[in-house]
């Protein structure tokens, strides 16, 4: 998918929010309003960055956050039992947002191997990395989703084994991603990616040595 493909689908997906939140709000549904207007919010994020902080993200990853966003608050806004009717589209939602969580990892540790001396690991090591975290951080999301539970009453758990397939879709999303990954270090395709991050990253990362 071209760069500027890339920004338009981006784009897209965040017109879509805002329309759902319209919905979501003529419906007057507060939770799911809430919900969408949370999605708005972090899918502006790459935006304000680029603007006024002047860090460019990857447009890929901008794309896939967006996409995950749309998917858990636009889609689950307005058809809010969606979950009862079509199980599965949970597992969806944690694919979408796994692959988006192990890519951070993965841009995250190869900025730092490659422009910070503290660490030095390699491309298939990087990868065990970040299946490793997007796991833990898959971890801490059902951890939060049985405390809303407990403390709230609000219960998006059904059973073990939801949640452990949950953790198995985690993990297969962040096993392809690390793969994808390991070939995109290889042929030089996240350096390129990771342009604009690498050289903010040496500056001041190694602002020290200056």
């Amino acid at each position: 998918m071209t760069k500027s493909l890339c920004i338009i689908v981006s784009h897209i997906f965040r017109l879509a929010m805002v329309f759902l939140f319209v919905v979501a709000i003529a419906i007057d549904n507060l939770s799911w309003t809430l919900i969408c207007l949370s999605g708005i919010i972090v899918s502006a994020v790459p935006i304000f960055l680029k603007r006024y902080l002047k860090v460019e993200l990857p447009d890929v990853l901008d794309l896939l956050i967006t996409l995950a966003l749309f998917l858990h608050t636009g889609a689950v806004g307005v058809f809010d039992n969606i979950y009862h009717i079509l199980p599965e589209f949970d597992l969806v939602t944690h694919f979408a947002s796994s692959v988006v969580v192990a890519f951070i990892a993965l841009i995250a540790l190869y900025l730092l191997d490659e422009y910070w001396d503290g660490l030095h690991i390699n491309r298939y090591a990087m990868a065990f990395a970040v299946v490793v975290i997007t796991i833990a951080c898959g971890v801490v999301w059902e951890l939060g989703e049985w405390a809303i539970g407990k403390l709230w009453g609000i219960y998006f758990q059904v059973d073990l084994d939801d949640t452990m397939m949950d953790l198995l879709v985690d993990t297969i999303g962040a096993t392809i991603m690390a793969v994808i990954g390991i070939y995109l270090i290889k042929n030089g395709t996240l350096k390129e990616l990771t342009k604009g991050l690498g050289k903010l990253a040496d500056t001041h990362l190694n602002k020290n040595k200056q």
